[in-house]
């Protein structure tokens, strides 16, 4: 009787024993105090990720974190890593931008237990333009996208795109339904207001014509109701073939009113284009696509944008 009540304290200090270095190994890999029924959201584009920082505020037990980080901007060359794999298995709710950006998940998607929204279901899209993207690291391969997947630059389209967040976070976590719709509507009216500044702004421009550095940018010029001369495809590590160019230099110098607008998010700029214009016709444009993590982020660039074409109005009308 002793021999096995000693053998039944020996079997109770190894299992103390076990569950001590579990506990240890939990606190290293950072899930100690996580609940299971905490709402764990994933974005995979930065407006997104903005949009669920606004709807959620500071409501204890949900997470978000954007797939792509804040800097990554568009996401045509953007690979899968192996960190990235691991957020998508933990998540509840995956938030797609749709439109053809995540063309980099289509084998990951079907794999995951997690809810999927596709936040562009419903909204009118424009058609897309060729980007190469490097599907692995043995060859390229070039996706010609059927629509414009840049629908967060239009403040019409994103307004969408948050309220098909709002309703997503809902059905994830009905308890804080009314929190969501609250702060989804205060957010709402915020995009309403830097939608109205960006419209008052342009109407001072008179339709003018643009030409666009980026097709980024084509959903925000027919949102300002600006006749789209030329789009021309500009990225990172890929140049604009000499014919287009030399095409937008004569529709530049054609028209002394013309804009030349580039996505900042790409460093190049043609100089042979821009100097066909006054130098205050020639922007650069914060799509919100990138930022530093906070939820003004996307109406900050808004701001800019629209500050941007007043500054062409009041040159226009010759004031300082």
């Amino acid at each position: 009787m002793k021999q096995t009540t000693k053998r039944a304290g020996g079997i109770a200090l190894l299992l103390a024993g076990i569950t001590a270095v579990s506990v240890g190994i939990t606190a290293i890999t950072g899930n100690v105090g996580r609940k299971t029924d905490d709402l764990r959201v994933v974005t995979t584009v930065y407006p997104l990720y903005v949009a669920v920082q606004n709807i959620a505020g500071e409501l204890p037990g949900v997470t978000v974190e954007n797939l792509t980080g804040a800097a990554t901007g568009c996401l045509h060359d953007y690979q899968l890593s192996p960190a990235n794999r691991i957020s998508l298995e933990q998540a509840s709710l995956v938030l797609l931008n749709g439109a053809g950006a995540e063309t980099f998940l289509a084998d990951v998607l079907p794999q995951l237990r997690a809810q999927i929204v596709d936040t562009s279901e419903g909204i009118p899209l424009l058609a897309g333009e060729e980007h190469e993207q490097e599907e692995d690291h043995d060859h390229e391969h070039e996706h010609d996208h059927s629509t414009n997947e840049h629908i967060w630059t239009s403040p019409s389209r994103y307004a969408k795109q948050v309220k098909a967040v709002m309703a997503a976070l809902a059905a994830a976590d009905p308890a804080h339904a009314e929190v969501y719709a609250a702060n989804g509507r205060s957010y709402l009216d915020k995009i309403a207001a830097a939608e109205q500044r960006l419209q008052a702004a342009a109407a001072a421009l008179n339709g003018r014509s643009c030409i666009l550095f980026h097709d980024s940018l084509v959903y925000l010029a027919e949102d300002l109701g600006l006749q789209v001369a030329a789009v021309l495809t500009v990225g990172e590590e890929s140049g604009v073939p000499a014919g287009d160019l030399a095409a937008a230099e004569r529709l530049a110098a054609a028209d002394p009113t013309m804009l030349i607008l580039y996505d900042s998010q790409y460093a190049v700029r043609y100089n042979s284009v821009d100097r066909q214009v006054p130098a205050a016709q020639v922007l650069a444009l914060d799509t919100g696509v990138k930022g530093s993590g906070r939820p003004d982020d996307w109406l900050t660039a808004m701001a800019s944008t629209a500050e941007w074409l007043e500054c062409v109005g009041r040159a226009s009308d010759g004031k300082p």
